[in-house]
Parts: structure tokens; C-alpha cells; sequence
């Protein structure tokens, strides 16, 4: 984790002191925090959060009621001198069970082009792919989106598109991760075209990825798209893409929003379920459409499916931003409605922290003391994985190849975590949990 990011998250934790401190000052620094806290969740460039932080910090320093707490957390989160790294030798580990293969279906040109069979409520937009939904409400509209993905020179889980820095003014589909399109469907038409390519699939199984705060439509779908290729899925993708505003400033209005969309996440749902020829329905759900998806599950038991329905397979909670309390109630009635359910958490998750400092509870995504264990759920801390970048990106599990590794694993495979080798247990029953092998 980086010294900016250690120390944001210092602050963050102080912040029902500094409120008590400041008195009136403390809503303009409150503010100032959560909106550091948004540039670090989108991987903002590091020298200029930097340097925003440290401004803050000055300003903090110069409130004298503020100053010491403010200066005891800068000391703490200095970097600790270097130790001497004896190196042991050993036998090596074993190889992991199921490592991911890239794609190899376009060798030619490199590049995989996905169809992202789209739900959204979303307002309609302009004309062109990136701007054809905007982050205003709408109406549930349904189609497909096509995402091009390059198989070489990219990172696995790598969302790569255009950057300033290169040089790069336009997307390149050998390099970027591109949405290509957007085609509008009538709900029946949209059915029977994912009815027929579902049964033209390797395996009669889809994927749906519900996405987080603070994001377009545009980068829903090319994650959506990149999930599929890296996750060398072999069903179909869906996309259930709510109306975020994609504002860092408008986490308030994406709260209120995603509680709006969950009748039609349910009806999204209950349609890849019921009327599209599925064996199984996989889902993703990341922050705070957790939400959605969670509320969801609660009712799934009371749904009238008819006889042939897909089953739910593996429902993966991925850094939910939900009361953490909340969620305990809510597992106690889903938890037998799907094959497994799997919660990844994290302790450098600055989005969380955020979301905690606002609502004053934990998050259920969190890990550390706020890690949460429930019966009927698989929790696995991911907070060492790959922890100079775990922490500043909130999309973790999408690009970090070890955490994909293990959804493979655990969609593909349908391992367990106890047969998945980069896990190992932690704690006892009932408060037994997976963590990263060290």
C-alpha cells in the first residue's frame, strides 16, 4: 500500500474526532476527504492525489485543535526502514489447480469481440456508444453491446484504454478495451436473440455483472466484456447496468438510485432465470450494486419460476458496499437460494472507508476487525493481494490476476474454497475464513 493511500485512510479514521474538533470547519474538510477518497477509488494519477493530500494536510495542520491527532497519524503512516530480506531455499509450491488461459479463438488479429447482452434503466443519450446512456433515470430498455478486448499485450484483468501520458488520442482495438457498439432490442426480440446464442454457446451458462458507484454505462460494458475474456467464460455475459450518476461528488444520488433499480434488476433476473433456455446464472456484483442484488436475493424464495428454470449458481459479492449489519439479516434468508455464495473484502479498500465514514458502520466488504464471517457465505480476505494497488482501485476483483485465478476456479472449476490453492483457512467455525496465501 502507498504512503498516500496509508495516510488517507488515517484520516478517514479520524474522522468522528475531527469533527468533534473542528465543530463548523468540519464539513468543508469532510468534504474535501470524500471527494480524495472518489480520485483514489478511480485510480487517479498518484503525483496529483499526492499533492492534493498533502494541501489538505496542511490546512489540518494549521487548525490547532486538529494539529496533533493530524500529526500523529503523518508520523505513523511514514514508511518503515528497509530490513535485510534473508532469502530461504525450499521446495517450491504446487502448482495452482486451474490457471487461466488467455483466449485464442482470433490468433490474427489478437482480439476478441464479446456481445454484452445489456439490461439498464438508464436514460437515453446521444448517438455514439459512448454516450448512448446517460446517468439520469429511464426506463428498463434491453439490447446488446459489443465489446472488443485485445488478447496480446495486456495484462491479465487489465481495463486498458487511451492514456494523455502515451500519447494515445484514440482508442486502439489491438490495445484498448473498447466499446464498439450499442443495439437497442424490444424485449421479446432481445429474449429470443440470447435464447438463440445461448444455445449456440459451449455451455448453456450466463454471467451477470452488476457494476459499482460511479460508473458509465461506456465502462460497465467494457468491464463486462474484459470479465468474460479473462474469466475465459464459455456462456454468455449480461450486463444489468443501473443509472449511476459516474459523479464522485453524487454518491448520495447513487444511493438513492440503486434502491430505485431494484425492481428491475429483479425483473433482469427473474427474465435470465426463466426465459432463456439457462442452466445456470452466475453473478458478479460489485459495491454498491451489491445492493441491488442483495435485496434481490431476499425475495428470491417467494418467486413463482416456472418448472426448467436456471438454477443460481455462484453469486459472488465482490467489495459490497452495504451495512454490514444489514447484510447478516439478509444472508439468514438467501442462503440456501444459490449453488455458493462468495464475499471477497478488503482492508485497503479506500472506497469502503469512505462509504463507513460517511454512514458511520461498517461495510460489508471490509475486512480487518470489520471482517465479516456468515453462515451460508464464503468470505475471502483479499486485502494481501497484490497490496500496492489492492487499495487505491475499488474494482479490485477485476483486475488482480490471483482474484481472477480464484473466480475461474470457482465458476469454471466449481471448487471450493478448501480445494483452491491460493487460499488458506483462517479462524475457527464458525467464524472460519479464506485468506491469500502470503
Amino acid at each position: 500500500m502507498s504512503d498516500t493511500l496509508r495516510l488517507l485512510l488515517a484520516l478517514l479514521g479520524l474522522g468522528p474526532q475531527l469533527e468533534k474538533l473542528l465543530g463548523d470547519k468540519w464539513p468543508a474538510y469532510r468534504d474535501d476527504l470524500l471527494e480524495l477518497a472518489g480520485r483514489a477509488g478511480e485510480g487517479n494519477d498518484p503525483g496529483e492525489l499526492r499533492r492534493a493530500l498533502d494541501a489538505l494536510v496542511q490546512r489540518l495542520l494549521a487548525e490547532a485543535p486538529a494539529a496533533e491527532i493530524v500529526r500523529r497519524a503523518v508520523q505513523a503512516t511514514q514508511p518503515a526502514p528497509v530490513k535485510e530480506i534473508v532469502i530461504r531455499r525450499g521446495r517450491p509450491p504446487p502448482p495452482v489447480v486451474s490457471e487461466i488461459v488467455r483466449p485464442s479463438a482470433d490468433e490474427a488479429t489478437g482480439i476478441v469481440t464479446i456481445p454484452v447482452f445489456y439490461g439498464t434503466d438508464r436514460a437515453r443519450g446521444g448517438d455514439t456508444p459512448a454516450s448512448y446512456f446517460r446517468g439520469e433515470r429511464g426506463t428498463l430498455a434491453f439490447g446488446i453491446a459489443e465489446v472488443s478486448v485485445p488478447t496480446r499485450g495486456r495484462d491479465l484483468g487489465e481495463l486498458t484504454g487511451p492514456s494523455w501520458w502515451r500519447f494515445e488520442l484514440t482508442a486502439d482495438p489491438a490495445r484498448h478495451v473498447i466499446l464498439r457498439s450499442v443495439g437497442p432490442l424490444g424485449r421479446d426480440v432481445f429474449v429470443t436473440s440470447l435464447t438463440d446464442s445461448l444455445a449456440a454457446a459451449d455451455a448453456r451458462d450466463v454471467l451477470v455483472f452488476v457494476h459499482g458507484y460511479n460508473v458509465t454505462f461506456e465502462d460497465a460494458a467494457r468491464r463486462a466484456g474484459q470479465l468474460s475474456v479473462d474469466l475465459k467464460f464459455a456462456g454468455r455475459t449480461l450486463l444489468y447496468s443501473w443509472a449511476s450518476a459516474a459523479d464522485t461528488k453524487k454518491y448520495t444520488v447513487d444511493e438513492s438510485t440503486i434502491e430505485w433499480s431494484r425492481d428491475h434488476f429483479e425483473a433482469f433476473l427473474q427474465l435470465a432465470l426463466a426465459e432463456i433456455g439457462a442452466r445456470e446464472v452466475h453473478v458478479i456484483a460489485h459495491s454498491m450494486g451489491n445492493r441491488a442484488v442483495i435485496n434481490t436475493l431476499e425475495r428470491v424464495s417467494s418467486w413463482q419460476l416456472p418448472t426448467g428454470a436456471a438454477k443460481l449458481g455462484q453469486v459472488i459479492f465482490a467489495a459490497p458496499d452495504i451495512d454490514r449489519d444489514r447484510f447478516v439479516q439478509l444472508a439468514a434468508k438467501f442462503k440456501d437460494s444459490a449453488a455458493r455464495f462468495t464475499l471477497y473484502a478488503s482492508s485497503r479498500d479506500v472506497a469502503l472507508l469512505a462509504s463507513k465514514f460517511i454512514h458511520g458502520y461498517p461495510r460489508a466488504g471490509e475486512a480487518g476487525a470489520a471482517l465479516l464471517v456468515v453462515d451460508g457465505v464464503d468470505t475471502i480476505d483479499a486485502s494481501l493481494v497484490d497490496t500496492s494497488l489492492v487499495g487505491l482501485h475499488h474494482s479490485y476483483f477485476g483486475d488482480k490476476r490471483s482474484i481472477l485465478n480464484d473466480m475461474f476456479n470457482l465458476i469454471a472449476q466449481q471448487l471450493a474454497p478448501d480445494q483452491r490453492f491460493d487460499l488458506q483457512a483462517s479462524g475457527n467455525a464458525p467464524q472460519k475464513y479464506w485468506s491469500y496465501r502470503a
